[in-house]
């Protein structure tokens, strides 16, 4: 192949251009009689911008390098342009105390604040009767806080848990966004005392579920005081999971996170992996592990020691933040051959289902974890 006919071939990749080969039963029509062009993509190998699997089709990457900031209560007026102002946050929660039946309540005191940690910016309300927070930029309900001297408890408040889960689940229908009409399934339910008929309040936590899959990221959790059915408290996460498809193999995932480890991970051998597939929020572990790798093993990022096993936030803390995205991922867990009760035994890959990115991950056995929390013994749902 001679030089100028190499440079067109690069120049292609480069711009990502794809050769596309029709024939005659490729071309269909459209229902209005337009011709409709179905094209089979022949992708030149050496695209940087995207991923090629089955060389047919390419899927952009979707991971960044985090972003960084600093821990700060102030909003700049850049941020507070992005916000839903003061009328608008207030008109949202007298709205929603008259939907949770406090329909006498009005917000009597609200104001703009950026969490510590998240550097998400919140409106924080309140009423007589209740405390609301919303997304600042959103305009959405985040949570709902009434205590439970705001309700005159009945003496005999023992309920069984059969009749939790029924209310439960009535709650759920009652509270539950309106605009989101997913297929959310009881997960976790729990009482504040140890047994039904001296609990005098009862939680429950829903998951959206998508086919065998549930995304914690996609949440509703209420507590209330029971025979009353009293709200004592209701959160939302509305992190979407985006669906994406099945492109990877387990093994395919399996090598791509082992060789990641390795790059990482320089004086522990593998004894192990093993991949599931799940529902996962992106997040910026890996990256850390990979450029403060000392620091963030012994969990002390960003902190300095104030006294024996004390520590406290450095006035200069620098953290990451990646963008809310949920997607279908291998949670890879490679093992190591140290003692197994080691906080450090394990660690495990988020690496993306359709992309092949490593997207994310946690510093231990993500799935014996959530293992953990579903069936622990104090989740009071049968199995």
């Amino acid at each position: 192949m001679d030089k100028e006919k190499q440079d067109r071939i690069k120049e292609k990749a480069r711009m990502k251009i794809a050769v596309v080969n029709f024939n005659e039963e490729q071309i269909t029509k459209s229902k209005n009689g337009i011709l409709k062009m179905v094209a089979t993509f022949v992708l030149a190998i050496g695209i940087t911008t995207g991923l090629v699997y089955g060389g047919s089709v390419v899927y952009d990457k979707i991971w960044k390098e985090p972003e960084s900031y600093k821990i700060s209560k102030d909003i700049s007026e850049e941020e507070k342009a992005k916000c839903i102002s003061e009328e608008e946050a207030e008109k949202i929660g007298n709205s929603y105390l008259k939907k949770i039946g406090l329909s006498d309540e009005t917000i009597q005191s609200l104001g703009l604040t950026k969490e510590f940690l998240s550097d998400e910016n919140v409106w924080h309300m309140g009423s007589q009767k209740a405390t609301l927070t919303i997304d600042a930029e959103k305009g959405i309900i985040k949570s709902v806080q009434i205590p439970t001297w705001e309700y005159k408890i009945p003496y005999n408040y023992g309920i069984t848990r059969e009749d939790a889960r029924k209310v439960a689940k009535e709650l759920l229908e009652k509270y539950r966004p309106e605009d989101d009409k997913g297929d959310y399934k009881l997960v976790k339910l729990t009482r504040n005392m140890e047994t039904d008929e001296a609990s005098y309040i009862w939680y429950a936590i829903f998951q959206k579920k998508y086919g065998d899959l549930y995304n914690a990221n996609e949440e509703i959790n209420i507590g209330w005081v029971p025979t009353i059915n009293g709200l004592y408290n209701l959160s939302f996460k509305r992190n979407v999971y985006e669906n994406n498809e099945d492109k990877i193999s387990k093994e395919e995932a399996m090598k791509i996170a082992t060789e990641k480890d390795k790059q990482i991970e320089k004086n522990k051998a593998i004894k192990e992996t093993i991949a599931e597939i799940r529902i996962r929020k992106m997040n910026e572990n890996v990256y850390l592990r990979e450029h403060f790798k000392e620091e963030y093993e012994k969990g002390t990022l960003n902190l300095k020691k104030t006294g024996e096993n004390t520590y406290q936030f450095k006035e200069d803390a620098v953290l990451y933040k990646t963008e809310d995205r949920v997607r279908k991922v291998w949670c890879v867990v490679v093992k190591y051959d140290i003692d197994e009760t080691s906080a450090l035994s394990a660690y495990t890959y988020f690496v993306d289902a359709t992309t092949g990115e490593i997207i994310g991950g946690q510093r231990w056995n993500d799935l014996e974890s959530e293992e953990m929390v579903y069936n622990d013994e104090y989740n009071l749902i049968e199995k």
